[in-house]
């Protein structure tokens, strides 16, 4: 048994070695055409440890200055996993990511930083701009295709601000996300500084349904206008904040 044992294991270490020394330019170069909307320039080292100066995801994102290495312990496993760091419009973004036979993928350590407007050019916000810093740190993150990501770790957001007629300054906004049995997306939403306190929850199921409980109240920093604006979409309370509930679909809104 001990020699079976040691054979399969020679044989194991003898292929991963094998797979791991081949090229990274020549695993690009024979998938490139599999994968048109992906675009890898300037790579360099293996699959086991490499570089990569420019990818270009579907002709928009693009990520410069991209390192990886393989996840020793996840071979073990039978899952494919790297670790990777790259810039991202000027953002360090780095992280684990890992697939498994069942197609679904696993991310750990997601950790990035970058400016809300620079986020307004990645995605659409209609009728508003908004200003400040937004950081990222994702403990865990995973999803199947075609299914809604789950998510957990701290989102924040400081220095806010949103601007429709006016600016409304938000203060130090933190966003908690978390996931349970019947949603992939939980998130606990509050506040610190600016002309109104938030706080509240919102949700997303696995059907991409939606559900918004958040509450405004302006403090003695907050214009007459604030105050008229948020009446626009947030229904009035007797304490004198502001409460906003929908209930809707993503798909709806045109972000899925």
């Amino acid at each position: 048994m001990k020699i079976k044992y040691y054979i399969i294991t020679g044989i194991l270490a003898l292929g991963f070695f094998f797979i791991s020394s081949i090229p990274a330019v020549f695993v690009v170069n024979t998938f490139k055409d599999q994968l048109p909307q992906i675009k890898i320039q300037g790579v360099n080292g293996t699959l086991w440890n490499g570089t990569a100066r420019q990818i270009t995801i579907q002709s928009k994102h693009i990520f410069k200055d991209v390192s990886w290495s393989v996840c020793v312990t996840h071979l073990l496993m039978a899952k494919a996993c790297i670790e990777f760091d790259a810039t991202y419009d000027k953002t360090a973004v780095s992280g684990q990511i890992s697939a498994g036979m069942n197609k679904n993928i696993q991310a750990k350590n997601i950790k990035t930083e970058i400016s809300a407007q620079a986020l307004s050019q990645i995605v659409t916000i209609p009728m508003a701009t908004i200003d400040g810093d937004i950081s990222v740190d994702l403990e865990t993150l995973s999803w199947q295709p075609g299914g809604i990501p789950a998510a957990t770790g701290i989102i924040k957001w400081e220095k806010a601000s949103v601007t429709v007629a006016e600016a409304a300054q938000l203060g130090d906004i933190t966003i908690t996300l978390s996931e349970s049995g019947d949603n992939p997306v939980n998130a606990e939403i509050s506040n610190q500084g600016g002309q109104l306190a938030i706080s509240g929850q919102a949700s997303v199921n696995e059907k991409t349904d939606y559900d918004v409980n958040l509450n405004f109240k302006p403090n003695n920093k907050a214009s007459k206008n604030l105050k008229n604006s948020l009446g626009l979409f947030a229904k009035p309370q007797a304490n004198g904040s502001f409460s906003l509930k929908n209930k809707g679909n993503l798909k709806q809104l045109g972000l899925i």
